[in-house]
């Protein structure tokens, strides 16, 4: 008979908890801030803990901030002849008033297509950055690649916004069209008035805010991604580069048609 059989068991159980997590040193509100002056050591916080819900919050009150300020100043008439070209001297007035009255009722739901469209728009960006960075041979995640998206563009959107906001009270009416020039940040205000509407679209895509943002995700895809600058400067200029070409197509198709 086995003496032992019926001896307790002094030996220490297994232990069942899990090993923490890891823990971000800097909070969500915190990242929105030194994200202006650290960005590395934003990027490298969300490598070990990305978050995404306060900054993609914060993206959409200032968008509809910014739009609650600049839509009192819009003038929609000529914002709509204007887009309407040499087609509005065939367009009776009573239609362009038609036409008007169907843009103020689309007006008035603004704030609840951005709350529907903002979110969608950054989670489709941040879709196309993971493939990129999913071809150069990063091994991150959709959460960590949304994160790393939206605070690389949180800097630039905020600072292009205050000046937008505050030189539009300067003026009292303005239309569509002449709200990308209002900040003169960008190569198309150096362009004259008949310049093609591709190469116009083009030029205003060389912006400083873009430039800034470009570099920010760079630098955050290279830290969340653990990639060589290269690789990360290729996840960001390729989509980048198709976006462009995209907009130099728009413009000529709009000035054709």
């Amino acid at each position: 008979m086995d003496e032992t059989s019926d001896r307790p068991s002094y030996e220490p159980a297994e232990s069942t908890t899990p090993a923490p997590g890891p823990t971000a040193r800097i909070s969500s509100f915190q990242r929105l801030i030194k994200v202006f002056f650290s960005p590395g050591e934003v990027f490298e916080d969300i490598r070990t803990k990305p978050s995404w819900l306060v900054v993609l919050i914060a993206m959409m009150i200032l968008t509809v901030g910014a739009q609650a300020i600049i839509l009192p100043h819009m003038d929609n008439e000529a914002t709509l002849r204007a887009r309407l070209g040499d087609r509005a001297q065939e367009i009776s007035d009573q239609q362009i008033e038609q036409m008007l009255a169907g843009s103020e009722k689309i007006t008035r739901f603004i704030p609840i297509i951005t709350a529907v469209v903002v979110p969608v728009m950054w989670a489709i960006l941040a879709a196309i950055f993971l493939l990129m960075l999913k071809m150069v041979g990063s091994e991150t995640d959709f959460v960590t690649t949304l994160s790393a998206t939206l605070h690389a563009y949180w800097p630039a959107s905020v600072v292009a916004t205050v000046l937008m906001v505050t030189l539009i009270q300067r003026v009292d009416k303005i239309t569509e069209q002449e709200i990308p020039n209002l900040v003169k940040s960008h190569l198309g205000v150096l362009l004259p008035a008949d310049a093609p509407a591709w190469l116009s679209s083009m030029a205003g895509t060389f912006s400083i805010f873009n430039i800034w943002t470009l570099a920010l995700l760079v630098i955050g895809f290279k830290i969340v991604g653990r990639l060589p600058t290269a690789r990360a400067a290729v996840a960001v200029l390729v989509p980048w580069a198709v976006w462009l070409v995209g907009k130099a197509g728009m413009g000529a198709l709009q000035a054709l048609f």
